[in-house]
């Protein structure tokens, strides 16, 4: 005879070694924000991989609602706070791995950052950043300098 499970109290985890989101029941905007701000504090808290359940949509009218939204905002958040996705075993949510928050800049890192300043006109520098940024990468002054120099090379020559 088969062992009767007690119903599951609200906010009661699911038995997931890793955080868990469930976005059962929410339109796609909110299932949207509350997915990304979520993501956002879990990568800041450190963790590493988390889990969002989105449903397989079986229940919906038409096409699946939740599924296509999030993986479009993974999509988006590659790179900065997500890492990679796959999807859960049954295709009800995303295995999400973080990306690890950028490490605190040292006394030495200022330091050669007021440097940077100093030797090059802000603009460039400007510029370099926007660059490294655009590529989803954590300026530090040893990238500042490659990007700098990057930039000076290709404008002169």
């Amino acid at each position: 005879m088969a062992k009767r499970r007690r119903p599951r109290e609200p906010g009661e985890p699911r038995g997931s070694v890793h955080p868990l989101l469930d976005l059962h029941g929410l339109t796609a905007a909110e299932a949207r924000g509350r997915a990304e701000g979520w993501l956002r504090a879990q990568a800041a808290d450190g963790a590493r991989t988390v889990v969002v359940v989105t449903g397989r949509g079986n229940r919906s009218r038409g096409l699946p609602v939740l599924r296509p939204e999030i993986e479009h905002l993974l999509e988006g958040l590659r790179g900065s706070t997500v890492d990679s996705w796959d999807p859960t075993d049954g295709g009800g949510g995303f295995r999400v791995h973080l990306r690890p928050p950028p490490a605190p800049p040292t006394a030495g890192a200022a330091a050669e950052a007021a440097k940077l300043a100093r030797q090059h006109p802000p603009e460039l520098r400007r510029r370099a950043e926007e660059s490294l940024a655009e590529l989803g990468i954590t300026p530090t002054p040893a990238l500042l300098r490659a990007e700098i120099r990057r930039i000076v090379d290709e404008e002169g020559g």
